[in-house]
């Protein structure tokens, strides 16, 4: 009996120190990058360049982390001579690959996948399979605390929809704009602060 306890106690010791995990949150600033769309004339319209913002949630597994990534990018699109207001979301579960290289610094490789949603003035809100790939720098100042850099792309599966955005009598041919092709590309440049616990 005593030993089945003992046997018992040792398991639930591991099992616990085992299953501890730190969490890491990380604040993210950066610019955004590309999303083109084109008009029923086939003119390009391109989301524009701006101040892109998010926060990832992640945990240890293995030899990296899994977690949460959400971005927002509030921006403007012109076509047809209007000047759209566009927030572009992205709402996706991410994995990475962690390596260290040097005393304090870190690697990491990961993939993502999850939603975007588009949100264009006049329009209503699409929402969108997403994936994406990112690649970045971390240095650690402290135990709990490390600043990131990093680079990623966002690709959003659109299938060449057409969008409309007229209200009123116009004419719906000149209020039409269709995505450039099956995948719209954005590329982030991220800062980020890593807080872990």
């Amino acid at each position: 009996m005593n030993r089945n306890l003992l046997g018992l106690a040792v398991a639930l010791a591991s099992f616990s120190s085992g299953a501890y995990a730190e969490i890491y949150i990380t604040p993210l600033v950066g610019y955004g990058m590309g999303g083109t769309f084109e008009d029923a004339e086939g003119n390009d319209a391109d989301i524009d360049n701006a101040l892109a913002y998010g926060i990832s949630i992640e945990t240890d597994v293995e030899k990296g982390r899994l977690g949460l990534f959400y971005s927002q990018q509030d921006s403007d699109v012109t076509i047809n001579g209007l000047n759209l207001d566009s927030t572009v979301r992205y709402l996706h579960f991410q994995s990475a690959v962690f390596s260290e290289f040097r005393e304090n610094w870190g690697a990491y490789f990961g993939l993502s996948l999850g939603g975007t949603q588009i949100d264009i003035q006049r329009v209503d809100a699409e929402y969108k399979f997403s994936a994406g790939v990112y690649t970045g720098l971390e240095y650690k100042f402290t135990d709990n605390f490390a600043l990131q850099g990093q680079l990623r792309y966002l690709g959003t599966l659109v299938d060449s929809d057409s969008i409309s955005y007229c209200e009123g009598d116009s004419s719906s041919t000149s209020c039409q704009f269709f995505f450039k092709s099956d995948w719209m590309s954005q590329f982030q440049a991220n800062l980020g602060l890593t807080f872990s616990f």
